[in-house]
């Protein structure tokens, strides 16, 4: 589960939200402050930062985390099963 921790006002976090509305993406939104943030998380992660699994982005490293999403999500949408298909229950 994908979750970003931001400020209430942020411009970059505003960003990352447009980021996975664009790709569909589900995430929990928390909003914090910076102080909230600091025992949260160590003091390398500053605001906004996302939270996946064990996994966590903040900073420089946000960019190449969301085109790692945005190919997991293209590869995901490439393989899935767009047909249908319905046994009627006569042997072929």
């Amino acid at each position: 589960m994908i979750i970003l921790y931001r400020e209430e006002k942020s411009s970059s976090a505003d960003v990352i939200e447009a980021e996975f509305r664009e790709l569909v993406l589900g995430y929990d939104r928390v909003v914090v402050d910076a102080s909230q943030a600091a025992t949260l998380f160590d003091e390398t992660h500053i605001l906004p930062v996302i939270k996946n699994n064990e996994r966590v982005v903040s900073g420089d490293d946000i960019p190449v985390y969301l085109k790692e999403l945005t190919k997991l999500m293209h590869d995901w949408q490439l393989f899935q099963n767009h047909c249908c298909s319905v046994d009627d229950g006569s042997e072929s």
